[in-house]
C-alpha cells in the first residue's frame, strides 16, 4: 500500500501487544511519530486520577488522555 507520510495520520487502537507491530509497519512506511496516534485507555482504572493505576513516570493516562501521540510516548518509557 502507497501512502503520503507527510499528509498521513495513524490512529491504533486495540490490545498493547499489537501496537508494537503495527508501530513497526508504520515506520517502515516513513510516518513521523507525531503522525501516529495511540489510545492507552486499556491502562485507566477509576477515570479520575484517584487510583494511580494508569500513571506513567508522574503522567496519568485518564487525566492527560488516554490519546497520545508516539512523539509524546517516546518520552514515556513505560508506555511503548
Amino acid at each position: 500500500m502507497h501512502i503520503e507520510p507527510k499528509k498521513t495520520m495513524a490512529v491504533t487502537v486495540g490490545p498493547p501487544i499489537m501496537y508494537r507491530f503495527v508501530i513497526g509497519e508504520l515506520k517502515k512506511r516513513d510516518l513521523a511519530d507525531d503522525h501516529i496516534i495511540m489510545s492507552l485507555e486499556r491502562r485507566m482504572k477509576c477515570g479520575i486520577g484517584k487510583c494511580g493505576h494508569c500513571q506513567i513516570n508522574g503522567v496519568y493516562v485518564c487525566q492527560e488522555g488516554p490519546v497520545f501521540t508516539l512523539a509524546q510516548l517516546r518520552n514515556l518509557r513505560e508506555a511503548v
